[in-house]
């Protein structure tokens, strides 16, 4: 049973009651971290406070990145600016945050289309691909400023096409205020 909760999409926990709990789409479950608490390392470390860590290795990847990538496009949506199966979401990434985006993204029916230098590492480049993005590889020697105007470039030719901003864009530091 999908559950939500001040900002907070989510299956509460698979262990905390005898009712069967289970998403209906993976994007659910971001956001849903565990908590552990640190006992060993704040006595080691003579902490007197209680310490407590979030287990973001439990997110569907791995990755406090999902929850910004979420935040992004659900915003981007309810505003009016995106639409599935109708935008093209362009972005230029380094590899994490385009790797959340592009999970997202083709979960909800969108194409994405991914800009990154070609010196980047080849695994996220790979990754990226197999998570269903277009990747469009640029000249390292042009850096940042490279990718940016691939992605101003590519904006103009594609229609419907829409740069989710995750530099500039206030829903990516949001998604940790409500969901980290």
């Amino acid at each position: 049973m999908a559950v939500e909760e001040e900002g907070r999409k989510g299956i509460p926990s698979l262990l905390s009651s005898g009712e069967e709990n289970i998403a209906s789409n993976i994007t659910q479950l971001i956001g849903w971290t565990p908590l552990i608490e640190m006992k060993n390392i704040a006595k080691k470390d003579g902490v007197e406070a209680r310490l407590v860590g979030k287990m973001e290795a439990y997110q569907p990847l791995c990755s406090v990145k999902d929850r910004s990538a979420l935040r992004m496009i659900e915003d981007a949506e309810e505003k009016g600016l995106i639409s599935p199966g109708v935008t093209t979401l362009i972005e230029p990434t380094s590899g994490n945050q385009g790797i959340g985006m592009v999970f997202i993204a083709v979960q909800k029916g969108y194409r994405f289309i991914a800009v990154m230098p070609a010196k980047y590492s080849l695994d996220k480049q790979m990754l990226l691909r197999f998570l269903g993005a277009e990747l469009i590889l640029t000249d390292p020697a042009n850096g940042f400023k490279g990718m940016i105007g691939k992605v101003e470039e590519l904006m103009k030719t594609i229609p419907n096409s829409y740069c989710l901003n995750q530099v500039t864009n206030p829903a990516n530091p949001d998604a940790h205020f409500k969901w980290t």
